[in-house]
């Protein structure tokens, strides 16, 4: 169906048409039709679950991702938008325009919140979600239309699991062929197909949540083969081929520079040959994740092409953290239906050069996305990224600009509190320079501010860092100790948050550090994940509660806390049990 027929217009008759055309006449209404899907684009957002800063080609990456390229060749890509640095609280930000701290992890839309599809369908909207939910309740109860994918925070790609739904209706995984990026594209592309048939004269709204590459690392044996023995060169050589491609993108420019492996990651030159080629096997399989997603937005892409609306459709890319270190689980044959491998900490590495650390902190590597906007009716073109800071709780605000709609004042008999974010039209439509502004980020021990170019940040149990962001980007020189008197004022800032009645702050004990665990033994056989929890989490919690009321602990203190500290300690040889979290 072309685009006039879309909307309702009578087909011309040859006559008619040259008549038109000699009148000048033609290009009236077909300007008045743009002029109308300008006012109410249709949207897609795509979210991806786990993908390292620099796995994309046009973030770097080696991986074949020609359709994600795609869009940023025809829209924008940012180089600091940031998320909540763990599913749920990214979904928390994403789907209700709030941080997390009044969104529980695990409730992650409350009953009482509006979300994302019943703000957007009050606009006139039609409202699709396809993929992972990891929130409370059911998508086609809270304001989406059509629905299909699974509840939890992920599944299996080959046998899925029981929590699968299609509008609201159980839907059972069949036995063979399932994959479960593929189910969720081609949902994805019949319900854009299904809606633009039915209700051609509505705009609509698409929520698309891939769960890959979230861990279990399963790919389809054919995607993996691509990859198989790309990675052998070790993860030293593919992090710095990286690193040179961004600075050759015009991503990594001043400022930017690679921080040197941790010293809990070996050389690759040290492993055995049997543990290199189950590395490169592991990198393959994750690499072949990301292609078949990156074979999914193709498919939707292609769809928009067909149905003649891609043009006045907004496409928003974005991931909901960074590469997962995790290797804790190493459950049946790799890659196999029913398994349940990680990543893995170097491999997480090197998927997040060049930035620091992890999912989970709150460090760049945990909390940075590639974004990439697309909208080729309205965004120009621009090869330079886009760098000025962004947050995740800035769609709802932007959606809202956009489709004409309202955040309402009260909703399920409860006055809501106002959005924190706010609208980046402004730089999608006219390259506009934002006030600049300053953001928290919280999450269990895991804690940063970012303001007017300063980064104040700690993870691992470690004390406050602070990084000059116009200097360097990637947290290699901590100036902590250098500038007392940013320090200090940063940690006021800390304090003044903590404080704040809408703050309520869920901390929880700290992990260790990420360290490599080898797969094989010396004899061959296989050997165990690698540890996670700190020795004493109850002391761990004591710290992160400090720090959380924007203290930085001197040595002398840190002893004084040590000797009044009065709580269980772990036996010799002995981990405790990770204590509950809980918050001040």
């Amino acid at each position: 169906m072309s685009a006039t027929e879309t909307r309702g217009l009578a087909p011309l008759s040859r006559r008619q048409f040259l008549k038109m055309l000699a009148a000048g006449t033609l290009l009236a209404p077909l300007a008045a039709v743009h002029a109308a899907d300008a006012g109410k684009p249709n949207i897609v957002i795509i979210l991806t679950d786990d993908m390292g800063f620099s796995d994309l080609g046009c973030y770097g990456g080696e991986v074949n991702t020609p359709n994600i390229d795609n869009l940023a060749d025809g829209g924008v890509r940012f180089s600091q938008f940031y998320n909540g640095g763990k599913c749920e609280p990214s979904r928390a930000a994403l789907t209700t325009g709030h941080h997390w701290w009044t969104h529980s992890p695990n409730v992650a839309v409350r009953k009482e919140s509006p979300n994302i599809g019943e703000v957007i369908r009050s606009a006139g909207y039609r409202t699709m979600m396809v993929g992972k939910w990891h929130c409370e309740g059911v998508p086609f109860e809270r304001g989406f239309d059509r629905h299909f994918g699974f509840m939890g925070g992920g599944t299996d790609y080959f046998l899925g699991d029981e929590s699968f739904t299609l509008d609201g209706k159980p839907w059972k995984v069949r036995q063979n062929g399932f994959y479960a990026t593929t189910a969720l594209t081609d949902y994805a592309v019949r319900f854009i197909r299904e809606e633009n048939r039915a209700h051609p004269q509505l705009p609509f709204f698409l929520y698309l949540a891939y769960n890959a590459p979230h861990a279990p690392i399963e790919a389809r044996s054919e995607d993996v083969a691509k990859y198989r023995g790309k990675y052998l060169k070790g993860w030293d050589t593919i992090r710095k081929e990286r690193f040179e491609r961004q600075k050759a993108l015009g991503l990594a420019g001043p400022g930017w520079h690679l921080p040197e492996r941790p010293a809990g990651i070996p050389a690759w030159e040290t492993l055995s040959d049997k543990e290199k080629d189950f590395q490169d096997l592991r990198m393959a399989t994750y690499a072949a994740m990301v292609d078949c997603m990156d074979q999914g937005v193709g498919a939707v892409m292609r769809t928009l092409d067909e149905l003649g609306i891609r043009d006045n459709t907004l496409v928003l890319f974005l991931n909901d953290n960074g590469a997962s270190p995790n290797d804790r689980v190493r459950g049946k044959e790799f890659g196999s239906p029913g398994s349940t491998w990680q990543m893995g900490v170097a491999w997480a590495f090197v998927s997040n050069t060049p930035l620091k650390y992890y999912k989970r902190t709150q460090h760049s590597g945990g909390v940075t996305t590639p974004c990439i906007a697309s909208w080729p009716a309205v965004i120009r073109p621009r090869k330079e990224f886009e760098d000025q800071p962004c947050h995740i709780t800035d769609i709802l605000p932007t959606l809202i600009e956009l489709t004409g709609g309202s955040y309402p004042v009260r909703f399920s008999g409860k006055e809501q509190p106002p959005l924190p974010g706010r609208s980046f039209v402004p730089i999608l439509k006219n390259n506009e320079v934002l006030p600049q502004r300053t953001l928290y980020f919280s999450l269990f021990n895991n804690m940063a501010i970012v303001d007017h170019g300063w980064r104040l940040v700690t993870a691992y149990g470690q004390p406050w860092q602070l990084y000059d962001l116009s200097n360097d980007r990637t947290e290699t020189h901590d100036l902590a100790m250098t500038r007392p008197e940013r320090l200090k004022e940063m940690l006021a800032l800390q304090k003044a948050f903590f404080e704040r009645p809408d703050v309520k702050l869920r901390l929880q004990p700290g992990e260790r550090e990420p360290a490599f665990a080898p797969v094989f033994k010396a004899d061959g056989s296989k050997g165990p994940g690698a540890k996670e929890d700190v020795e004493d989490p109850d002391f761990s919690l004591l710290l992160a509660k400090a720090r959380a009321e924007g203290r930085q602990l001197s040595e002398s203190e840190l002893e004084t806390l040590r000797k009044s500290y009065t709580g269980p300690q772990p036996a010799p040889g002995k981990r405790k049990n990770k204590a509950k979290a809980k918050g001040p």
